[in-house]
């Protein structure tokens, strides 16, 4: 049998012995993240011959970008010898190296500890693997829970929230009801469960108001926990969390009625997410104004919210990178540039994600570089 029919049998199993319906959540984190089946633990996912390109496959733009607001975290802490930098989700490890070739050449402090926080073993296989070959000293660990507090701590992350678990609903004739999976004759199939309470979505009054009488989404309550976890422990820092998403304003506007989940397949976004677990990611877009109410709730202040493509074009390091590439007009430097295209312009990667900056522990201003651009407004409408 091979793994795909394992891990479709073993979800099988979950559905009966739960009574036919299996919260979407719970298919969700069995078909990406498990051990040894899931998609994440079992396949090369990253890069030309994966099924999607992160922006880190695109050269070193969102490299760049993250130096210059690690920097810019480091200054507002005061210049500390002893820092700690963080990647969550580092994935195959290309960013972190990357960052850490940038911030090396930077008038500051190394991190005194360099850390990776990657779930799947398989991941943490190839970043082990990445790092030795490039002579670096990074601490990989599997989840936030395997660190002790610390002081001056700068943590980011790339493509992470969008691959939690999320939990489905279902609104006809003005009842909310759970949607998970069940069986059919065809295999997986979507079903309705028991009725759920609106307050428990957290959606804005006035937006389920607008909604036509059948609307089905999706909320994700793992933001709170994650949240909570990086406020136990980043004594003080920042938190910097780049990801495609929308306010809840938009995430949840009238025309939207089937919500933002996606599976990904051989670079192809397909909205099928039951068919074949393991063989395909799933995603759902950020809900960024649930994100920062989460971690204000934990100490987490937020302080500024913006499109990556505002957010890397007024980036010291990108504009300068951008000005010695068009100098140089060769074949490599076209190539780079046509990526750059695609990271920052908005019928790219540039509108739909977003960056936000949150504190902890320490008073700070937004970056004076990105003050222009900054919408955070948004996300309290």
């Amino acid at each position: 049998m091979t793994e795909l029919n394992l891990l479709e049998q073993k979800l099988r199993n979950h559905i009966i012995e739960a009574g036919g319906f299996l919260p979407f959540d719970r298919f969700m984190q069995a078909a990406l993240y498990e051990p040894e089946l899931g998609y994440y633990e079992s396949k090369t996912i990253f890069g030309e011959k994966g099924d999607f390109i992160t922006a880190p496959e695109l050269g070193p733009w969102l490299s760049l970008g993250f130096a210059d607001l690690i920097y810019w975290g480091w200054q507002q802490l005061g210049q500390p010898e002893q820092w700690t930098l963080l990647e969550q989700g580092t994935g195959s490890g290309k960013l972190l190296a990357s960052v850490l070739d940038i911030i090396a050449q930077f008038s500051m402090s190394p991190p005194g500890r360099v850390i990776s926080v990657e779930r799947s073993k398989h991941l943490q296989m190839r970043q082990r693997e990445l790092f030795a070959e490039k002579g670096l000293s990074v601490d990989v660990v599997s989840q936030l829970e395997d660190l002790q507090p610390c002081r001056n701590m700068v943590v980011y992350s790339n493509e992470l929230p969008d691959a939690f678990p999320v939990r489905c609903f279902h609104r006809k004739e003005k009842q909310f009801f759970e949607r998970g999976v069940g069986l059919d004759e065809n295999g997986f199939c979507w079903k309705d469960g028991e009725p759920l309470r609106e307050e428990t979505l957290q959606i804005a009054d006035e937006l389920t108001a607008a909604w036509p009488e059948t609307y089905s989404s999706e909320w994700n309550p793992a933001l709170a926990s994650w949240q909570k976890k990086l406020s136990d422990i980043v004594e003080s820092g920042f938190v910097f969390t780049v990801d495609y998403g929308y306010s809840q304003q938009e995430y949840y506007r009238q025309a939207r009625v089937e919500g933002t989940l996606l599976a990904h397949i051989g670079q192809q976004a397909v909205e099928d997410v039951l068919s074949e677990p393991g063989s395909r990611d799933i995603t759902a877009h950020v809900d960024f104004t649930a994100l920062v109410k989460a971690g204000e709730s934990v100490g987490l202040k937020p302080h500024c919210w913006m499109s990556q493509g505002a957010w890397l074009a007024q980036s010291p390091s990108v504009q300068s990178f951008v000005q010695s590439l068009a100098a140089q007009q060769d074949e490599v430097s076209m190539h780079l540039m046509a990526h750059a295209k695609r990271v920052l312009m908005p019928f790219g990667m540039g509108e739909v994600f977003k960056m936000l900056v949150q504190s902890k522990g320490m008073e700070a201003d937004r970056p004076d570089y990105l003050n222009q651009f900054d919408h955070l407004d948004h996300l309290s409408r």
